[in-house]
Formats: C-alpha cells, structure tokens, sequence
C-alpha cells in the first residue's frame, strides 16, 4: 500500500485518533513562531490540526501541504474562511516555493523514510535563520509501537530526540530537544551559507 493511499483511507478517523495532542501543538507552535509573526509551512498538515495553533501563536499566513488528498481537503474545509490559510495537495519533495519564516511537522516526522533527505529539502525551503521544528504529541516510545503497527513502509521508527538531532547539522543549528513521555521534539535555526542561503 502507498502512503498517500494509505493516509486517505485513515482521514476520517484522524482527528479522533490525534485529539488529545493539544498541549504539544500548542508548546510546538509557542516555541516555532517568531517574533512579530512568520509565513509558516506545515508539513504533512493532515486535516490542519496544528493550523489554528500556528496562527494563535503568531503565524500571519500558514500554507499546509499534505500529500493524501482526503486529508488536504478535510483541512481545507476546516479553513476554507480563513484568507491566511491555503492548503495543497503535494508531496513535499515537489515543493518548489521557498522564503517561508518556519516550517512544522507536527506527528509527521515519523512518516519521512529518509529524514536526511526531509532536513535537507526543509532548509532549501526556509529563509536565512528560518526555523524548522518537528514534533510528535506522544512519547517516541509510543509513537514507535504505532509506528510498528502500520503497513511496512509508512513509517520508520524515531531514534532518541538527541541523535535524531546529530542528523540536521550541518544544515540546522539545533537549539531545542524535548524528548518525554507527553512530547518529541527537535527544532533549529537555519545555518546560513549551506547551499547558496546567505
């Protein structure tokens, strides 16, 4: 089974599934957002459960992207009011616009098979100093058994919130690691002068 087949045919189940994950977006989101605002990308934006939390801790326009059509348009019709809110359906790899002031992976991180690749294409995507942040509202521990129940390639599992963060230089200074039993979390700032960014 594809990924993108596998995440439409979970859509409708997905905000009940991830419902209690509010503190962690929201320590997420206080803790990606700089200050005076940001233009935010939110990866594998899923149904936008994370989008209002952007946007309460700042963020001045939010673009989700979500490479299973069911999800992407669930959370364009949680938005569709919201002239700050746009959400595409695409891979994230296809992403060609960049300038964005930080991007999210909130409870996606886990699903990118190759993070060396994720971190590299996140930072081609930020501004100078921009911020990448990924985050899981459960405990590595049990986001790992989660992981080990899906069908073989959706996702791999996380290694410690430490080593994890060894893999972003030499593109992302990391400057926050959470790794506990209410939330994972790595985030950094753009390191400039790697491929062209000044």
């Amino acid at each position: 089974m594809q990924a993108a087949e596998y995440f439409d045919s979970i859509a409708q189940f997905w905000d009940m599934e991830y419902s209690d994950n509010e503190l962690a977006r929201e320590i997420t989101a206080s803790i990606s957002i700089p200050r005076g605002g940001g233009y935010t990308l939110d990866i594998g934006c899923g149904s936008g459960g994370m989008i209002l939390d952007l946007l309460r801790y700042g963020a001045y326009e939010v673009e989700g992207v979500d490479f299973s059509p069911a999800m992407a348009e669930m959370a364009r019709e949680k938005f569709s009011f919201d002239p700050r809110v746009s959400i595409e359906t695409i891979d994230f790899f296809a992403l060609e616009h960049a300038g964005y002031d930080l991007a999210v992976a909130f409870n996606t991180y886990q699903y990118f098979r190759h993070p060396g690749a994720f971190i590299a294409k996140a930072y081609s995507l930020l501004r100078e100093d921009g911020r990448l942040t990924v985050a899981c509202g459960f405990s590595r521990k049990r986001t790992n058994a989660l992981s080990e129940t899906l069908p073989k390639g959706i996702a791999r599992l996380l290694k410690s919130a430490a080593e994890e963060a060894k893999d972003w230089a030499p593109f992302f200074k990391v400057d926050c690691i959470c790794d506990t039993d209410d939330l994972y979390l790595i985030s950094g700032r753009a390191v400039a002068g790697i491929g062209g960014k000044l």
